[in-house]
């Protein structure tokens, strides 16, 4: 064998050893197989058809893109793209993600009272179960039929500086499902959600839940939602279902209730900024800035022992507040060109404020509220009798009217 002969020979020798190149999507789930330390995720946009699952006593782990987008892809199939079954001290930061809704056209029914997300609802964006020190931030996501996140359980929540476009999907009737943001569901704890820009939801912005089977509910307790920013949401920017000591403060949005042909518009589900049920408390809603309002400002049912104040509501379809609950002060509002939609019954539409039936011992003092109709129906309802009011300034604005979907009589 001549020298010529024997190096290619070498040469060929260790080519055959050589790995084959991994798939961007194979790197993607091996990187995201640690269970500790910092990963950094391959870079570019990678395709996936199902999910990646982090390992479940994964811990002080931190995962960051470098300019990595991860897509799914036409036949994705899977309860998110990226899901975190328990865990501690777990970061994902720098990160794009793109959920593809054109390729999943289907349409999805609202989830029941007692439906669990986590457990019904797929093509989700990150899932987390039961993790305890959870940061997300820096995170773009875009087109998820489902939710870009979804938090069930789990503690010490920190959800800051991401950016939500376009994602959600639509019932059988075309009207929106509530699909679309953020969700934290079942009973989360110590968690804070700021500086998130949220556009172009078909659903809720900014959705606190539990699922209400009875003897199950766990309560949201000690949370912030603040300085976010919502436009185009066709349900609330905040909606909060069973919760306790959550504050939402300096959050701005504009055109709530949009489009108007994906909002849901009977008497009992209109639009509003902020909404609440099944048993709020201790909550403060404060310094908050809203217009244009297909619906109206905040509707807050089953909310007591709580803060309204110091927030601006400017330019709503119908009546800035309605009120179901017990012993809330309710101080200092700027309710602006209400009642754009010149209703003068139902009360519950109409009056500026409406305590509904079972509010009780509420005080209202020193609100501005000014619409139409505004001077004689100001503050009313078959809660209003117990209510205490004082220095609350009401005057019939300027009311135009806009291009908003009436509501069926």
């Amino acid at each position: 064998m001549n020298r010529s002969t024997f190096l290619l020979c070498l040469s060929l020798c260790a080519a055959a050893r050589l790995p084959a190149q991994q798939t961007p999507e194979a790197a993607l789930r091996r990187a995201l197989q640690a269970k500790t330390g910092a990963v950094t995720l391959p870079t570019g946009i990678i395709e996936i058809s199902r999910e990646i699952t982090l390992p479940s006593d994964a811990h002080d782990l931190d995962i960051h893109g470098a300019s990595t987008i991860i897509k799914a892809s036409a036949t994705f199939r899977g309860s998110a793209l990226i899901v975190l079954p328990t865990g501690k001290n777990i970061k994902i930061s720098d990160l794009a993600l793109d959920g593809n809704r054109d390729a999943f056209p289907q349409a999805v029914a609202p989830p029941a009272a007692t439906a669990v997300l986590s457990r019904t609802i797929a093509n989700n964006g990150i899932l987390a179960e039961g993790v305890t020190g959870l940061e997300i931030s820096r995170v773009t996501a875009t087109q998820f039929p489902g939710f870009p996140i979804l938090i069930n359980g789990g503690r010490n929540i920190r959800i800051h500086d991401i950016e939500i476009t376009q994602c959600g999907t639509l019932d059988a009737n075309g009207l929106n499902n509530g699909t679309g943001g953020v969700v934290l569901e079942d009973g989360v704890a110590d968690f804070e959600i700021l500086r998130a820009l949220i556009g172009k939801v078909r659903g809720n912005g900014i959705w606190i839940r539990s699922a209400a089977s009875p003897g199950t509910v766990a309560n949201a307790s000690k949370g912030r939602i603040a300085e976010n920013e919502f436009a185009i949401l066709a349900r609330a920017a905040i909606e909060l279902n069973h919760a306790t000591a959550v504050t939402m403060e300096n959050n701005t949005g504009q055109m709530i209730g949009f489009p108007g042909e994906e909002a849901v518009t009977g008497a009992t589900a209109l639009p509003a900024a902020i909404t609440t049920s099944g048993a709020v408390d201790h909550s403060i809603i404060r310094n908050n800035v809203f217009a244009q309002l297909a619906g109206r400002c905040m509707y807050l049912d089953a909310f007591s022992e709580s803060e309204v104040t110091n927030n601006e509501c400017s330019d709503g379809l119908f009546n800035a507040l309605l009120i179901r609950g017990a012993n809330n002060r309710i101080t200092g509002n700027r309710l602006k060109n209400i009642n754009s939609a010149r209703r003068d019954q139902p009360e519950s539409l109409r009056d500026g404020i409406y305590l509904a039936t079972g509010a009780t011992g509420n005080t209202l003092e020193a609100n501005e509220i000014a619409g139409f109709g505004m001077a004689q129906h100001c503050i009313g309802g078959p809660g209003a009798a117990s209510a205490k009011t004082a220095k609350n300034v009401c005057s019939d604005g300027a009311s135009v009217a806009r291009l908003l979907p009436a509501i069926p009589r």
